[in-house]
């Protein structure tokens, strides 16, 4: 039997996979120049405060993919990109078969999954040794998207699937089970160098922790010193305060040894119940936590809901008609702060509704994200980020909202905790009647825990992006009778042929060099849109630096000048376009 690594198989798995720019597709050999090309990026406007670099914060409106392989493979974008980007965040259609108004969710299914592994070899080459790309879907691919990623990163580099509570109430409508839920699947590059960052504690956290013994230390919770797995100094007997004694249940042991134990009674730090006759537990003070471990399970109160991005959305586009499927502001800043730090690059290739950049850019981070409808770029993404760059965007985590006590609450109580009591108060006296109850002390006691929501801007504007455009394809098929044969597309300038020539062959573009289009360290690029002959030969040759070498790229080649350069200045290369350009193994 033969044995090998676990895979997943779909139909046209070895081919790759085009698509037409307008939602159609089309397989074709992975040798077909119409993959291999390497799209130019064209400027179309910049706003706020940018460079004119590469390093900007990048809008690119075009197909995502042909985007990414521009930033890996395009010189001057490759230095800043490649293995650069610290997080990639994406929300892939989900291809569920329904059609939303702003993209098509339902493709055929081996055509989403070649889609899905292309994005995600792209994604993993533009990712540091210790970035991660966190992918967010729901039942209907998220199993066999989980696979793919196994092949693409390695199973043994899935650090875990977060599991969003993103319904805040059940869907009664529902024809079996009201699902609350999408999954996000986070693989790191390398798990053994990706290390997640702690996120801050919360209120709801931390009202747990009480003083109902008015320990000076402060708020504690109580820890329990029970452990499943054996421990040689964990057998013994300890006595309460009542002269109960106790000791772990059959099968269990104390976490710590009887001297460690002795220590902490000794402290205050064992908590014997209200009544001194409970079993024991370890007081943890709530001034020794730091900030927490990131969990894998979100809940809409703490990241935010559908409900909340379409209020969201509702709030940055009142006069139209919100975008179909966006993410709550709060859900992307979690997993920017678990997976990335200010400073950081981060990338998403399906913007959508533009959530992942405008997080980011309000957490200063730097981001690239592209969008393949110039009409879903025109209609939110663009006016959402222009709003986050001028700081007419106070929504979403531009503030945070907190509970604040319209007076001093008793030690141990929390704001959280006085609204909570106002309400079961309300429930209490409403369930009662008018009269059932003194009406002066309900009111004395709503007063007492009176509490108010407070707003704090976090963003008030700043930064900038870029926006660029995925060029047409500078090269096209074309069918001659039963043959198919690559050729320059119609309407195609030198100027972008040089462009596109120097980015196929990975040299930098540079229009100061002389005859020279491009370089890549003491290699000179020159593009002949006609006959390379002797004298051309001749004339280049002569425009070299000591030590260079050449690199020709002709539509035309007479044999004789190839022959002559390639003796003369020995590593030099003389290439056909757009033929040698897509030869087996490229031609670099």
């Amino acid at each position: 039997m033969a044995i090998g690594r676990l895979s997943l198989s779909w139909a046209h798995k070895g081919d790759a996979l085009i698509s037409d720019g307008d939602g159609g597709y089309e397989w074709v050999d992975p040798d077909d120049p119409r993959t291999r090309e390497v799209r130019l990026l064209d400027p179309v406007n910049s706003v706020g405060e940018t460079t004119g670099t590469p390093g900007d914060n990048l809008l690119i409106r075009g197909n995502g993919l042909h985007a990414m392989r521009a930033l890996l493979s395009s010189p001057e974008y490759a230095d800043e990109y490649r293995g650069k980007v610290k997080l990639v965040y994406i929300d892939p259609p989900f291809n569920t078969g329904q059609a939303f108004e702003h993209y098509d969710d339902g493709v055929e299914h081996s055509v989403w999954l070649s889609m899905l592994r292309q994005h995600l070899e792209a994604i993993r080459d533009l990712l540091t040794p210790d970035g991660s790309v966190w992918v967010h879907l729901d039942d209907a691919e998220g199993a066999y998207a989980k696979v793919v990623m196994d092949e693409v990163f390695g199973r043994q580099n899935h650090v875990s699937t977060v599991i969003w509570e993103k319904s805040d109430s059940p869907r009664n409508s529902a024809r079996f089970l009201s699902v609350d839920q999408d999954y996000i699947y986070v693989f790191a590059k390398d798990s053994e160098k990706w290390r997640p960052n702690k996120i801050a504690r919360s209120a709801s956290v931390d009202a747990k922790y009480k003083n109902p013994d008015d320990d000076p230390n402060g708020r504690w919770f109580g820890d329990n010193l029970r452990a499943n797995k054996p421990y040689s100094l964990g057998r013994y007997e300890v006595t309460g305060p009542t002269g109960r004694t106790f000791s772990p249940p059959s099968g269990k042991y104390w976490r710590i040894s009887e001297e460690k134990f002795r220590e902490y009674e000794s402290e205050g730090r064992i908590w014997w119940g209200a009544k001194n006759d409970a079993f024991p537990t370890m007081k943890r003070y709530l001034t020794e936590v730091g900030d927490m471990v990131p969990r894998t399970l979100w809940r809409h109160a703490d990241v935010g809901s559908n409900r909340t991005s379409n209020s969201e959305m509702k709030a940055l586009f009142p006069d139209q008609e919100s975008f179909s499927t966006p993410k709550p502001e709060r859900l992307l800043a979690r997993v920017l702060d678990v997976a990335s730090n200010p400073g950081d690059i981060v990338l998403d290739c399906f913007a959508g509704s533009g959530t992942t950049a405008a997080v980011a850019q309000k957490k200063e981070r730097r981001w690239v994200t592209m969008e393949l409808r110039n009409s879903t770029v025109d209609r939110y993404v663009a006016p959402r980020l222009r709003a986050v760059v001028d700081g007419r965007d106070t929504g979403g985590v531009s503030t945070v909202k907190s509970l604040e006590a319209e007076s001093e609450l008793p030690e141990g109580v929390t704001p959280e905790d006085a609204r909570a009591f106002r309400s079961v108060l309300k429930r209490f006296t409403d369930h009662a009647g008018r009269g059932a109850v003194d009406a002066a002390a309900v009111a004395a006691l709503r007063g007492m825990a009176a509490v108010r929501e407070v707003s704090t801007p976090l963003w008030s504007g700043g930064g900038g992006f870029r926006e660029l455009r995925v060029a047409p394809p500078v090269f096209e098929q074309r069918e001659l009778g039963s043959m198919s044969f690559t050729t320059i597309a119609d309407g195609v300038d030198d100027v972008r042929l040089a462009r596109s020539v120097a980015a196929q062959i990975g040299y930098t573009s540079d229009n100061e060099a002389g005859p020279f289009v491009g370089r890549r360290g003491r290699s000179r690029l020159a593009v002949v849109r006609g006959v390379f002959d002797m004298p051309l030969a001749e004339s280049l040759l002569a425009a070299l630096d000591d030590g260079e070498t050449l690199f020709v790229a002709a539509t035309t080649i007479e044999e004789d000048a190839r022959a002559h350069v390639r003796t003369v200045v020995k590593g030099s290369r003389v290439i056909t376009i757009p033929g040698g350009l897509f030869m087996k193994g490229g031609a670099r």
